[in-house]
């Protein structure tokens, strides 16, 4: 590599980071308004109705509460990004400078040398020290010919921190700057951070870190763009909460603080260790955003994993073990502070937890939340748009011009360090220590396949889910709504996954980008097309940043707009949950009247059957339902004919007729006052089984069944023209049959009624038969209807259970026929029990 070299002074014509008075109010307008859409989308999500899938639900709920709790955490930080303002009449003492890096064997010699040049070059008077853990003989030559001191020692104990303090003995100097040998410093570093420490509270300085590799590979761009937010209005933020971070690799220290701590702090965080400590003394610190110094990032996988989990083993273990020790000295925004920081960490878990999440509810056919979609949106939708504004606004105060965007790479690097968090967590319980090993200066890209191996087991687990749902569950999972929005979540994880496993790949990824760079020399078109793509991705970065407000505020009409939608769709249709059983809700009930109350105990919103006799005369009101408002059940009304004990088909076949007629529009209207103003759902079925030979009013020819659709469409059209939209409509046909045949059609139909009862007596063989054997035809003939509009819908078993069989007999018949509907019939979403003993024993 070239190492960079600097002889101007910062800030240059790259530098981005703006201030002025009044700046922060409109970030702090965006964020007041943000707090109230949290809240209520956190009022909306914990409604006890809208828990899913047990485990799953639990899952998603910590992954939502520490992605709030992040955002939060973030929206602290960009509460008071104000710059710290240099004294105006700096003090005429003078300082006596030591400005120390270290070395390690095998290091480049050309960097360290380049890094000991850039240090000569810093204008202030300063005496260098190299701190040599190799006593490498070219360094210590280099050092004695360039009026360099070296120092290194025998005692190799505490890594980095115990390198810098054996140094540190023979350093004399009021101020102490702390650089690594990979970091480059500008010539007027000094003059920027020594003004502050005329405050004799200051304890440390410290200033933006930079990087010069970020070009380098993916790897080196990803991981610079997860630094951009931090040091840029984050860590500004920290200087005026008190707690700006002391960064190991360019950090200013007043030698007496330092000295007040025993020295530099040791760890894997040394650098967080040692602000620990300063403050916990009561030492101030203070973060000047400027670029002082420019450094290395790890540029490959193995060199980016070995980086973070250092840091999330170190940083994990502070919290456990120093933070408790030093919490007393600490103030309030401090303990917030360090208690924190470390959390970020956790990410490894939630990534984990998002990528089981779709897995496990695509493989059970479960969803973790129960939610109707356009109230999720209405309650989400705002506050993600405010998020993403807040995070547009605040890019003037990154530090550079090319740090503004929306840091995909670098969003994508760390959802692939999934495994590496959770590494450094566990090695944190069981106590499993990690070297303190440098970052690679020199790693060379390489196609990895060990560090690919977690990333490619979750990307193959997701492909494996989607692949099982879709063709398991078939048409019932691609015509739910709910499953295709969890699919779209496997997706973008397969996505994820998927990039990270390719970015492992770095000899193939490299070869890659340098084909497309010749690619771009040899054909101007590609080069210019590149060019417009970047003015274009800038001009957008920089118009989101200048129209935050704007949007916010179409944003807050977009937000109206869509609670009045919810609003009104919800008080003028029925909720959608219950006419498409598309949220995965599971109904019961028994045809046995009043013995509802053991499925109220369960929180179970039972189906409760009312047979309401029809008369023939169209002049008298059909019986009037029993609907108690503001009950949890569900009433599910059969218009039951009453043709006498001498009914004939052609008497059905007439009043069918008349139906289709208008000649009972009265009765119809009578009932319909009853429905509107219980406004709530009711099931509806008109005849259940009326093609049973059973039935009285059996329908067999096929004039009756045709008269019977009509008068089936006849009916729905009339309560959806008087405005009744709280009704469900079962069609309860008793044979394949006439599924095959007679479909109203899929506007006229919501819900499909089956019957599946175990009965020797009306078997032709005479003998009891399972669940899955009864329910073999019906279903056979649902899902291979031409009608694709039928095969999406739900079913609910209107009859259950096994006849003439003893109480073990019976548990056995039913748990196996529950299990059998859990595990291969996710279309069933309702069952009506026969004998209450049956769900007794389930």
């Amino acid at each position: 590599m070239k190492w960079p070299s600097f002889f101007n002074s910062t800030p240059n014509e790259h530098y981005n980071f703006t201030y002025k008075p009044g700046d922060t109010l409109p970030v702090r307008i965006l964020i007041s308004i943000g707090l109230l859409f949290m809240a209520a989308f956190v009022w909306v999500y914990f409604q006890p109705g809208n828990q899913g899938y047990s485990w799953l639900y639990v899952l998603l709920t910590i992954s939502v509460v520490f992605k709030l709790l992040r955002l939060l955490h973030e929206w602290y930080h960009y509460w008071n990004v104000v710059p710290p303002t240099p004294p105006v009449q700096p003090g005429q003492r003078t300082w006596t400078v030591d400005v120390l890096t270290t070395y390690c064997p095998g290091e480049p010699h050309d960097m360290v040398i380049n890094t000991l040049q850039a240090i000569q070059r810093i204008t202030y008077p300063h005496t260098t020290y190299l701190c040599d853990e190799a006593n490498d003989p070219y360094l210590r030559l280099f050092c004695e010919t360039n009026g360099i001191r070296h120092v290194t020692r025998i005692d190799k104990t505490d890594a980095k921190a115990g390198n810098i303090n054996h140094a540190l003995q023979q350093a004399t100097g009021d101020i102490c700057l702390i650089i690594d040998p990979d970091h480059v410093p500008v010539p007027d570093f000094l003059d920027h951070v020594l003004p502050y420490f005329d405050d004799t509270t200051i304890g440390f300085v410290q200033c933006v870190q930079g990087y010069y590799n970020r070009k380098e590979s993916i790897v080196s761009f990803g991981a610079t763009e997860q630094t951009y937010s931090f040091y840029g209005p984050m860590m500004t933020c920290m200087g005026q909460h008190g707690t700006a971070q002391a960064i190991g690799a360019n950090c200013t220290f007043r030698r007496a603080a330092l000295d007040t701590i025993g020295g530099h702090a040791n760890g894997l965080s040394e650098d967080m260790h040692t602000a620990m400590k300063l403050h916990a003394k009561g030492w101030k610190s203070i973060y000047v955003p400027l670029p002082l110094s420019y450094g290395l990032v790890p540029a490959t996988l193995s060199a980016y994993y070995k980086q973070q989990l250092k840091w999330a083993r170190g940083t994990f273990e502070l919290l456990a073990t120093t933070y408790p020790r030093v919490f007393t000295g600490l103030s309030l925004r401090q303990k917030i502070h360090y208690a924190t920081l470390p959390l970020y960490y956790l990410l490894g878990l939630i990534y984990l937890f998002d990528l089981i999440i779709p897995i496990g509810s695509l493989l059970l056919m479960e969803l973790p939340l129960r939610l109707d979609l356009l109230l999720f949106a209405t309650a989400y939708t705002p506050l993600l748009l405010t998020g993403f504004l807040v995070r547009q606004y605040t890019q003037r105060w990154l530090i550079e011009k090319h740090e503004a965007g929306f840091h995909l790479v670098g969003g994508m690097l760390a959802s692939g360090t999934w495994w590496v968090y959770v590494l450094g967590l566990i090695y944190t319980i069981l106590r499993v220590k990690v070297p303190y090993i440098p970052t690679p200066k020199d790693d060379k890209p390489r196609n990895n396949i060990a560090l690919i191996i977690p990333n490619l087991i979750m990307l193959l687990a997701t492909i494996f889910a989607i692949s099982y749902c879709t063709f398991h569950y078939w048409r019932f999972a691609l015509g739910n709504t709910f499953v295709i929005l969890m699919i779209g979540f496997a997706f973008i994880n397969a996505l994820v996954l998927m990039s990270n496993v390719l970015v492992g790949q770095e000899v193939f990824v490299t070869k890659a980008i340098r084909w497309l760079d010749q690619l771009s020399v040899n054909r101007p078109a590609v080069w210019t097309l590149r060019i417009r793509a970047w003015q274009a991705r800038y001009g957008l970065y920089g118009w989101l940043r200048q129209s935050a407000l704007p949007l916010f505020a179409g944003m807050l009409l977009l937000a109206g707009w869509l609670m009045a939608y919810t609003v009104k769709r919800k008080s003028a249709e029925l909720p959608h949950q219950i006419k498409y059983a598309n949220t995965q809700p599971f109904y019961y009930g028994f045809n046995v009247p009043g013995k509802m109350a053991g499925l109220r105990l369960l929180n179970v919103q039972p189906i409760v059957p009312q047979h309401l006799t029809w008369s023939l005369l169209p002049s008298e009101p059909m019986a009037t339902p029993t609907l108690n408002a503001g009950s949890p059940e569900l009433p599910l009304l059969y218009l039951v004919p009453d043709f006498g004990p001498h009914a004939t088909e052609k008497s059905v076949q007439t009043f069918l007729g008349q139906v289709s007629e208008g000649l009972y529009d009265r009765t119809l209207l009578h009932l319909s006052g009853a429905l509107r103003s219980y406004k709530q759902p009711v099931l509806m079925s008109l005849m259940p089984a009326f093609d049973a030979a059973a039935t009285k009013a059996g329908v067999h020819s096929e004039l009756t069944h045709f008269r019977y659709q009509e008068a089936w469409r006849y009916i729905v059209r009339f309560y959806r023209d008087h405005q009744v939209n709280n009704l469900v409509w079962i069609w309860c046909p008793a044979n394949p049959s006439t599924i095959v045949s007679q479909f109203p059609g899929g506007d006229y139909v919501d819900w499909i009624g089956i019957s599946v009862v175990d009965d020797p007596l009306t078997a032709k063989d005479g003998k009891h038969h399972s669940f899955t054997t009864l329910f073999q035809e019906p279903h056979n003939t649902l899902r291979m209807h031409k009608e694709y509009s039928l095969r999406q819908k739900p079913v609910v078993l209107v009859r259950f259970g096994t006849v003439g069989q003893d109480e073990n007999a019976l548990q056995q018949w039913t748990n196996e026929a529950i299990t059998t509907i859990k595990e291969r019939y996710p279309h069933i979403r309702g069952i009506l029990f026969d004998n209450p003993k049956a769900f007794a024993a389930f």
